[in-house]
């Protein structure tokens, strides 16, 4: 095996064409749309109350649990099943339903307004439909506890084939409750105290495991206070500058291999908003609506 690898000969073109075979890279949408993700890569969408961080991951489900395409039909999907962990619990499956049969419906209509000379037989709407909610496991966690316990299900549930997406909504939801925790005093001194730190350790810990034998990425939403979403806005030349004030321990920060920052553009209505990349640092951003459909592009770019 060792000498085979030894002896092989391929050119540039042939190395790149099957690592990316091996290790694909997905291309998400708007506004996400800017940095593709590789496998083992963890997104933070970060930003404040109601800036459509969850809107972003029913998007991004959406396109990922439709198919590419059913008979000469184009759905633009990834054919990818997503494991959505909710630790906000607030969570509106009835909003990706509708995102995802008024997709279905769009693709019907473009299609037929490109055929419209040649009758088409559609793949049934409903059985597209339930097809796609199968690719979409949802689990609900109220404390660090049952996220850890999630995850290590998770590894003894899944198996290595195919490409995953993992989505948690809110990673710092229990923040504030482990870090009570650590103030606690320690009843016995020989045992390990739990506590945010420790936690998120443990936490990592099994999304490694998670990710290490699969071609999966990670998606995680993290919610800011309006006090430290001010600072985002600080501003030197040359780059951003002390860019927001982190409370996730340190062992969650160095796992994050990308980082977006999205936030409101009106504070009083919050239908429109930005998106730029914090981590790769990219000097363009973009700016976006929700509708009913889903995501738009404000600029038209």
């Amino acid at each position: 095996m060792a000498k085979a690898w030894i002896n092989g000969n391929e050119n540039a073109r042939q190395m790149l064409s099957r690592v990316l075979k091996e290790r694909p890279l997905l291309h998400l949408p708007h506004p996400l749309h800017r940095v593709p993700l590789g496998v083992s890569n963890v997104l933070e969408i970060v930003g404040p109350t109601a800036s459509a961080k969850t809107e972003i991951l029913v998007q991004v489900a959406v396109n990922c649990i439709l198919p590419k395409n059913r008979k000469g039909v184009e759905y633009g999907g990834l054919e990818h099943p997503v494991l959505f962990l909710d630790l906000d619990c607030r969570f509106e499956i009835y909003r990706l339903s509708e995102c995802l049969k008024l997709k279905i419906t769009e693709a019907h209509r473009l299609h037929k307004t490109k055929d419209s000379r040649k009758r088409v037989d559609f793949y049934d709407e409903g059985d597209l439909f339930m097809e796609c909610m199968e690719r979409f496991r949802y689990t609900r966690c109220y404390d660090s506890f049952e996220f850890l316990s999630a995850l290590k299900v998770l590894n003894h549930k899944l198996t290595s084939t195919g490409v995953h997406v993992l989505m948690i909504d809110n990673i710092g939801a229990f923040h504030s409750i482990d870090r009570g925790f650590s103030s606690l005093p320690q009843g016995n001194p020989a045992r390990k105290n739990i506590g945010l730190q420790t936690m998120f350790e443990a936490v990592v810990q099994e999304m490694k495991k998670l990710l290490e034998p699969r071609s999966m990425i990670v998606l995680a939403t993290k919610t800011v206070t309006n006090q430290v979403k001010q600072s985002y806005s600080s501003r030197v030349s040359g780059g951003l500058k002390n860019l927001y004030r982190e409370y996730m321990p340190l062992t969650w920060q160095s796992f994050v291999t990308h980082r977006i920052l999205v936030r409101p553009l009106d504070e009083k209505t919050k239908v429109s908003y930005s998106a730029e990349w914090l981590l790769p640092g990219l000097s363009i951003s973009d700016e976006f609506v929700v509708c009913d459909t889903g995501i738009l592009d404000l600029l038209g770019r």
